[in-house]
């Protein structure tokens, strides 16, 4: 459903964000401040969207992907990518358009203008319900079982740790969170480029045997299935866990959230960071883990098993504390940037402050036990909330698509008077 509704955006954008994206590229990494005063930047806003998408199903989800259908699934989840890129610009693109008219409330709103109010309930529910199960429960419980196999920590310290330190973030509001997320994501992201760089280049001579494979084998019904099942399910095995949802999050709806706090030139302009956001996490972090699992093969294994002994085989037993520290970083964003999804949702539902308090212990507390409680039955109703969420919020894309259209030529006049002209005839 995503990925065809993401086919349908980018034909009728001309495939636009797809070629902004190295323009889109070139923005993040010159970066900016997390925030200006209390106000979010756009910088904030972006990487704090991408601190909830990124976590470990970057580095188990791809070991999953190839377990089920083989090196060519690596391609498949190129391809989504591509289309992922004008889902996560449209939908940031409509927040900040409503937001210049006064309409700060993201997804919800235009969901509401768009399909009807009943749908912006729905999908506030949903996220509400999914701000606690893959968003915190399933975040924690990865990263606690990751910090007790690296370093023998008991779960629930790991948990009581999580909560205090997402306590302590957030009583900042927005503004902490996104300077948190400017400061973790750069700095695992970082950290597990350096530690993927440094096992490719061990074996760096079967790299390109390695890629070799995955396009001869992209188009043979096995690896198109599992290619299917990576990008449906790999944000959940950051989890450890097979999940229903895509990697980088694009039409989910939970990205505008966050960028409607942003502020921002144009909504088209505040659209394209949406387009690193995917580029960053699918077509980098994904492929440098695909580059590892492929140059050094462990049939012994496979999923989260498979990533951790081929660190550990090229790097010594001293990746098993690095690959847990990243998981641990990875969770921990992401639990602060649901958080944010889930209190922006609570609002929109009219709850006070009393309300958002109430919220936050039920959080904190949710962080805690899910360290160590199983968390199977919750993500699997977790599976069924962000389907609440992703079915109205496509609905709205596409119901919308003549504002994506206009402020797409907007900005396009702005920037080259000549290439408005490429998509006048739309």
């Amino acid at each position: 459903m995503m990925t065809g509704c993401g086919a349908v955006l980018s034909v009728y954008l001309r495939f636009f964000p797809q070629r902004r994206l190295f323009t889109a590229l070139k923005r993040f990494f010159r970066g900016g401040p997390a925030r200006d005063g209390e106000k979010v930047s756009s910088f904030g806003a972006s990487v704090s969207a991408l601190a909830g998408s990124l976590g470990t199903g970057n580095i188990a989800g791809v070991a999953a992907a190839l377990t089920a259908g083989g090196p060519g699934a690596v391609f498949w989840m190129w391809v989504s990518a591509l289309g992922g890129m004008a889902l996560k610009y449209s939908e940031i693109l409509l927040a900040a358009h409503y937001k210049q008219r006064g309409d700060s409330s993201g997804p919800m709103g235009y969901i509401a203008r768009s399909v009807g109010p009943v749908a912006a309930w729905v999908f506030a529910f949903g996220c509400i319900g999914a701000s606690f199960g893959t968003g915190n429960m399933a975040q924690v419980n990865a990263a606690a079982d990751a910090l007790h196999t690296a370093f023998g920590l008991p779960q629930l310290v790991c948990g009581v740790m999580f909560g205090i330190l997402a306590l302590l973030v957030l009583r900042g509001g927005k503004g902490r969170i996104a300077a948190a997320s400017s400061l973790l994501i750069p700095l695992v992201g970082l950290l597990y480029i350096l530690g993927a760089g440094a096992v490719i280049l061990l074996h760096l001579d079967q790299l390109p045997a390695a890629f070799a494979g995955v396009f001869a084998d992209a188009l043979s019904p096995r690896p198109l299935a599992g290619g299917a099942l990576g990008i449906f399910t790999s944000r959940a095995f950051r989890c450890g866990i097979a999940r229903g949802v895509f990697t980088n999050e694009a039409g989910l709806g939970s990205a505008p959230i966050v960028h409607s706090a942003a502020e921002n030139s144009s909504p088209a302009d505040e659209g394209l960071w949406g387009i690193a956001e995917v580029a960053l996490d699918t077509l980098i972090m994904c492929t440098l883990t695909a580059a590892v699992l492929l140059v050094v093969p462990c049939p012994e294994a496979d999923g989260a098993a498979w990533t951790a002994a081929a660190f550990s085989s090229a790097l010594g037993d001293w990746a098993g504390g690095f690959l847990g520290i990243s998981s641990a970083l990875l969770a921990f964003a992401s639990v602060l940037t649901w958080n944010w999804c889930g209190r922006s949702a609570l609002s929109f539902l009219g709850a006070g402050k009393r309300g958002r308090f109430m919220y936050d212990a039920a959080f904190l507390l949710a962080a805690v036990l899910g360290s160590v409680c199983p968390v199977q039955m919750v993500l699997s109703v977790s599976d069924l909330l962000n389907f609440f969420m992703a079915c109205p919020n496509l609905v709205a894309l596409f119901r919308s698509r003549k504002i994506l259209h206009q402020e797409t030529l907007i900005y396009l006049s702005k920037k080259n008077k000549n290439c408005i002209i490429f998509m006048s005839n739309l």
